[in-house]
């Protein structure tokens, strides 16, 4: 509840009624709203459980039109005849902004792993084959969950809502653009 108030007060509207949506605000709410939790198995081969804990988003600071999604997680595998080893994921993956009129919502599509990285290091070698096939997986649910939602409580959001006819990226910054 706060973290939605906070981030209605906080939008700020241009001259033309344009809406911009700071990177900070969009990494505030998917921390808030997005969660990824899954468990996988491919019985007599292993048995991993991975848990997405914080993201951070950065827009069109690699590439114009692109956002920059960096995920952080824990993981736990577990081999055959062997300890359960737990480590940690970092994973870059790049997409592309889309508003969704009907939802009021901010998707990001084309989400796409870039590259990742186990800690401890000794895993990677052992299991960066198995670890990138997982974060398949988490590719494909994040591009399925809104990266922002506009509060269609606030009257000035169910507003523009209906008004927003597309999306533009400039360093930092995602702008809702309105009807004039």
């Amino acid at each position: 509840m706060m973290i939605t108030l906070v981030l209605a007060l906080a939008l700020t509207a241009d001259a033309q009624g344009n809406v911009d949506i700071s990177e900070q605000q969009l990494t505030q709410y998917v921390n808030g709203k997005v969660k990824y939790e899954q468990d996988y198995a491919l019985p007599g081969l292993f048995d991993a459980h991975v848990k997405l804990t914080r993201m951070q988003v950065e827009l069109a600071r690699s590439a114009p039109k692109q956002a920059d999604v960096q995920g952080f997680g824990q993981f736990t595998l577990t081999l055959p005849d062997k300890p359960a080893m737990d480590g940690t994921i970092t994973a870059n993956f790049t997409a592309l902004p889309r508003y969704a009129p009907a939802e009021g919502a901010v998707y990001f599509d084309q989400f796409t792993l870039k590259n990742y990285v186990l800690e401890p290091a000794a895993l990677h070698q052992q299991f960066g084959p198995m670890m990138g096939y997982l974060l398949k997986g988490i590719e494909q649910r994040l591009a399925k969950q809104p990266a922002y939602r506009l509060d269609a409580k606030n009257a000035d959001q169910a507003w523009l809502k209906n008004h927003v006819t597309s999306v533009e990226l400039q360093p930092g910054v995602l702008r809702l653009k309105t009807r004039s």
